[in-house]
């Protein structure tokens, strides 16, 4: 049986703004290792010139997210959405971190990929990943070592579970963007998808002048305060 509700009544896309409020930015231009390019990190051609490097890179992200982040009041806050309106809450994520799992919220979809797992290029298996990936790390399916890749969309691959997110956006009544830049892809498919199918649709941008203009609500403001705030609001609704 599948773990995600068949027709959520309510989807939430979160973003990049989500997880840096909990100080995690894993690709900002500021935060990259010298002498790294995000095209050399984020691009199968720059996986294949130089997997070591790629690997290192998420390594030292993988590292940082387990060791000194922690989910923020809005994460705690969505999870506690997810457990009073059980079955009716979807939460998409382009965020690579587990920082909504470690909150608590079930379900969560991931579209581009997740930090704490490595995808083998032999078997294709996906697999838990808590410490290093070298050129050494055997997959733990076929045995192979040396063809490991960080379980990361490369730019220009499909988002992950696409199909399953447009179902449901289909039947949602309620649509909200969280630290997602909602005039950029895919948060504009996934507006103008909500749209069609009558839903109300929200963003929560940090400040208003980031805001896109596209959603019927904006609420501008700390994320850490925005959205536990509207939780409050959606539960008292019952």
């Amino acid at each position: 049986m599948s773990p995600f509700p068949p027709a959520p009544t309510i989807v939430i896309f979160t973003g990049a703004g989500l997880s840096r409020s909990s100080g995690f930015a894993p690709f900002d231009p500021a935060a990259m290792p010298a002498g790294v390019t995000i095209e050399d990190v984020v691009t199968r051609e720059g996986f294949e010139r130089d997997p070591e490097r790629v690997r290192g890179f998420y390594n030292l992200r993988r590292r940082q997210l387990l060791e000194t982040v922690v989910p923020n009041p809005a994460h705690d806050a969505l999870a506690v959405l997810g457990t009073v309106k059980k079955g009716e809450v979807l939460i998409v994520t382009r965020n690579i971190d587990d920082l909504h799992e470690r909150a608590g919220s079930a379900g969560v979809l991931h579209t581009h990929g997740e930090l704490l797992k490595a995808r083998c290029l032999i078997c294709t298996h996906v697999s838990d990943r808590l410490d290093d990936i070298t050129e050494a790390t055997a997959c733990p399916v076929c045995g192979n070592a040396g063809h490991l890749r960080p379980h990361i969309v490369w730019v220009g691959e499909e988002p992950l579970h696409t199909a399953a997110i447009f179902a449901a956006l289909a039947h949602c009544r309620v649509f909200a963007a969280i630290g997602a830049a909602g005039g950029s892809e895919p948060a504009r498919s996934f507006l103008a998808e909500a749209g069609r199918a009558g839903a109300r649709t929200i963003e929560f941008a940090a400040e208003r002048a980031t805001a896109s203009g596209r959603f019927a609500e904006t609420r501008p403001g700390p994320l850490v305060e925005t959205v536990p705030e509207w939780v409050k609001q959606v539960i008292a609704k019952g």
